[in-house]
């Protein structure tokens, strides 16, 4: 019998590498897990190393909808007063998003499915990552099956508009944030939450082996090697980091600047680049997989990120377990990731004349590249290391969900 159903709206996925680690550490420390997800992503949208993850998971699309009306008509006629209620509940629980009640109905079939699924596996609790359209099906399976759910937080689906995310967050039977920012901005943004259960386990890389096991010195040598990595839309603000590049080539600076990543902005930031004559400066490489990122870093002397906003990006942890100093904007949970003037600088969001004075600073004062990036590693190995940070929410299932024991030793303190 497994311990619990890890529950997604895609998975895997390349963006979501961070979570595919969090779920294989946990299950080296002993968790036994059931994978489902709504979706499975295109070929091409996961790493092929997660090939066994993708085959583990249950799916509930593509929709089958013969099976799902049957499933639901026996799940109506097996206990109708529950049916009923949640029938009420899709038809009373309602947002500002369009065709809200259908989304509700299409979420309680849903739910009527994947009760079928857990209840062959004796699942007792879900955890989903990400509050999107997983924590909106689990609403609805709690209503049905009464199995509840707990949700991990990461940035985006609560920084950014999210239909019905006070109900998903209020009825959670407890939240885990990769930050103490989110804890804070919710609290303060939905006075219902004030009770809700919030823990704090914050990212992390397997700081033992593979690529972030080891990093290459930092020299200390002009130009200046400066890396980006993100998706090229408006939120990452790559404008922002080529603007600010234009300003210290107008003031004579020797650099180079290689932005990782693709999406729907390629085309005017190539533009942008061309306008300010910085072909030979500034670089669009496209998207890269971890091996290919990873020696980039190494490349680099530094790396900037230079959001409009953020959660709590991985690219500040890579960053940091290859000994680079990262300069980034000084928004939401930024500066509980980057110490100021230890292992970086924040600038003023936006503005690309601050972070243009921060590169510079970097320029005139080359070893304070290599303090920082030493800083930043140990950062890094306190705070964003994996087996740690997956041995305090394996703990928090053990003290939630009485029925999780722990089959490995408990690390002396």
């Amino acid at each position: 019998m497994a311990d619990l159903a890890y529950y997604f709206s895609m998975f895997p996925t390349l963006t979501t590498s961070f979570i595919q680690v969090q779920v294989r550490a946990t299950e080296r420390l002993g968790l036994n897990c059931v994978l489902i997800a709504n979706r499975r992503p295109e070929l091409g949208g996961y790493h092929p190393h997660d090939q066994d993850l993708l085959q583990r998971a249950f799916y509930l699309t593509p929709v089958v909808p013969w099976h799902y009306l049957e499933v639901n008509i026996r799940a109506a006629l097996k206990d109708r007063v529950r049916y009923l209620n949640a029938l009420r509940l899709a038809f009373e629980m309602k947002d500002a998003f369009p065709r809200q009640r259908l989304r509700n109905m299409a979420h309680l079939a849903g739910a009527a499915v994947l009760a079928n699924h857990l209840t062959v596996h004796g699942i007792r609790h879900i955890h989903i990552h990400f509050a999107y359209g997983a924590a909106e099906v689990a609403i609805f399976l709690e209503a049905l099956a009464g199995i509840p759910y707990s949700l991990s937080i990461h940035g985006s689906d609560v920084l950014l508009e999210n239909t019905l995310i006070e109900e998903k967050l209020r009825r959670a039977r407890f939240i885990v944030s990769n930050c103490d920012f989110h804890i804070r901005n919710l609290r303060r943004r939905y006075p219902s939450l004030d009770n809700q259960k919030f823990y704090v386990v914050r990212g992390g890389l397997d700081l033992h082996s593979g690529h972030w096991s080891e990093f290459a010195p930092l020299e200390p040598d002009l130009p200046l090697r400066i890396l980006h990595v993100g998706r090229l839309e408006p939120v990452k603000a790559q404008d922002v980091l080529i603007q600010a590049c234009a300003r210290l080539h107008d003031q004579g600076r020797d650099f180079q600047c290689r932005i990782v990543g693709d999406g729907p902005l390629k085309t005017p930031l190539q533009t942008l680049i061309d306008k300010f004559d910085l072909r030979d400066r500034v670089s669009l490489l496209g998207a890269k997989f971890e091996d290919e990122v990873s020696r980039l870093y190494e490349w680099a002397q530094l790396v900037v990120l230079s959001s409009r906003s953020e959660g709590t990006p991985m690219v500040v942890i890579e960053a940091m377990a290859k000994g680079r100093p990262v300069v980034v904007p000084n928004i939401t949970a930024l500066p509980e990731m980057v110490a100021d003037g230890q292992t970086g600088y924040l600038f003023a969001p936006g503005d690309a004349g601050d972070l243009a004075n921060k590169l510079a600073a970097l320029m005139d004062e080359p070893d304070s590249l290599v303090r920082m990036g030493l800083a930043g590693r140990r950062r890094a190995e306190e705070q964003f290391n994996l087996d740690g940070n997956a041995e305090k929410l394996f703990s928090i299932f053990c003290r939630e969900l009485p029925w999780v024991l722990r089959k490995t030793p408990e690390p002396s303190s």
